[in-house]
């Protein structure tokens, strides 16, 4: 999204040497597609939400937000792990392409010093996002990227009213 600079999500690509601080979390999600996406990689974005302002977080300079990206196409779950800013998380408004199919897996909160499964989100065509849950799959495929001793929690849903895209315009 132009304008939107700033995002105080990390992904995670090896072993950290210990947990997250008192203000971050790390969350784990499955990314998976049963079908051919079109087009030449397929992305699924989770926007930080604000509870208490019925809103997504953010300003046009910083915006923080899950975003998974992974070739278009077919292929099992992988499981992808970040350091997030504790607090809730929603599914964005930006997956227009691609809706959940029921509000299962729309949002979860995410409390400080935590590392959650936020769920496998899985492509299965008619623009379409089916939202699946299998921990001892989300803990196994994740292990290598977690710090030692981590043990892997699911993450409590949380209920949105609105969650629409932030827009930056010029």
């Amino acid at each position: 999204m132009p304008g939107c600079l700033l995002n105080s999500v990390h992904p995670i690509t090896r072993t950290p040497p210990r947990g997250p601080d008192a203000a971050r979390a790390i969350v784990v999600i499955g990314l998976g597609l049963d079908v051919p996406w079109p087009y030449p990689r397929f992305q699924l974005t989770l926007d930080e939400y604000s509870v208490e302002k019925h809103t997504i977080t953010g300003t046009c300079v910083h915006y923080n937000r899950i975003e998974i990206t992974r070739p278009a196409d077919p292929g099992n779950v992988t499981y992808l792990v970040y350091e997030v800013p504790a607090n809730t998380y929603v599914y964005s408004g930006r997956n227009a392409n691609a809706t959940l199919a029921s509000s299962a897996g729309l949002a979860f909160t995410v409390p400080p010093g935590a590392t959650v499964y936020l769920g496998d989100y899985v492509y299965v065509g008619n623009k379409t996002m089916q939202y699946r849950h299998d921990i001892d799959a989300a803990r196994s495929g994740a292990r290598a990227l977690l710090p030692p001793g981590t043990v892997l929690e699911p993450a409590a849903p949380a209920a949105v009213t609105h969650a629409a895209p932030l827009l930056c315009t010029p």
